[in-house]
């Protein structure tokens, strides 16, 4: 992984955790339940995604595109 990929994975996390302090707050639970609520609402959405096959259509979508792209950078 580059040192940008890092730094991007970071930077992504800090604000992430920013959020879920915020919510708890707002709650009144603590950190560690809203942060396994959100990992849980992570891992639901994945699932619902892989079962609905959007994500085989953002995939063919991407490679179309990148391939468009090649064809018109020569």
């Amino acid at each position: 992984m580059y040192d940008e990929d890092i730094a991007s994975i970071n930077s992504e996390m800090r604000f992430i955790t920013l959020e879920l302090m915020k919510l708890a707050q707002k709650k009144r639970k603590n950190f560690r339940h809203v942060a396994r609520e959100f990992i849980s609402n992570v891992y639901t959405l994945d699932r619902l995604i892989k079962e609905s096959g959007v994500r085989r259509a953002i995939k063919s979508h991407s490679i179309a595109q990148r391939n468009s792209r090649a064809r018109t950078s020569r």
